[in-house]
């Protein structure tokens, strides 16, 4: 069956929000995969059902600040909150890296950014970091603004200014500050309300760590103050 029809089994909001189409354009690769999957947020578990179902090989964690009294054959359902470092840490001791991560939990940017901090490194390559329900940064109340759109610490912003990691001055950046996600993100694909994250390094990306800066490069760089 594909993902569709199965989820049309269950009531996730995932259907109603048109997410399970865009899911199973950027999850088909994997469905006949040995693979780590985590959702954070569980809710009534519908989604989880949809993912045992399209993913008969995979190892698939939920994690809910709530416990939960019910079980999903072959799932394994933890109590956690997302921000919780040792919490996290304790999730990545067991299963060491996954390739599929869902953030469905509580839609704060600052608990969606301390997340994906932690754990887009245990993320495998090619692996996907998908955040559901963006919407809320803009929302005063998850730590987003309505006025200003472009407020420094809203996970939406966040996001927009990881491709700059793809695209920054690819043969040339004399201003250039790598951080710990440059060349690591292979794309970045926005939807309505939710985006996709695919890790993979990027080739012949960044000068050298042992580059020598000549006396010519300390020229481009001051000339590249005016174009």
């Amino acid at each position: 069956m594909s993902l569709l029809e199965i989820g049309k089994k269950y009531s996730s909001t995932k259907n109603i929000s048109g997410f399970i189409e865009l899911y199973e354009k950027y999850f088909s690769r994997f469905q006949k995969s040995e693979i780590n999957i985590l959702e954070i947020g569980v809710d009534e578990g519908h989604s989880l059902r949809i993912w045992r179902e399209f993913f008969p090989k995979a190892k698939i964690c939920g994690i809910d600040i709530v416990e939960k009294k019910f079980t999903i054959e072959n799932v394994e359902i933890l109590k956690g909150d997302q921000s919780d470092l040792n919490f996290l840490e304790s999730l990545i001791n067991k299963y060491k890296n996954f390739d599929i991560i869902i953030d469905d939990g509580s839609h704060q940017s600052k608990h969606i950014i301390k997340s994906f901090n932690f754990l887009f490194p245990y993320l495998n390559t090619n692996g996907i970091y998908v955040i559901e329900d963006l919407q809320t940064s803009y929302i005063p109340r998850f730590g987003g603004s309505r006025i200003n759109l472009k407020k420094k610490l809203s996970s939406m912003n966040f996001f927009k200014s990881l491709t700059d990691s793809i695209n920054y001055e690819k043969n040339d950046k004399p201003f250039f500050n790598k951080n710990k996600f440059d060349g690591k993100v292979k794309s970045i694909f926005f939807h309505q309300n939710i985006v996709f994250i695919t890790k993979g390094e990027s080739i012949n990306y960044f000068y050298d760590e042992d580059l020598k800066v000549t006396f010519l490069d300390k020229i481009k760089k001051i000339l590249s103050y005016f174009y």
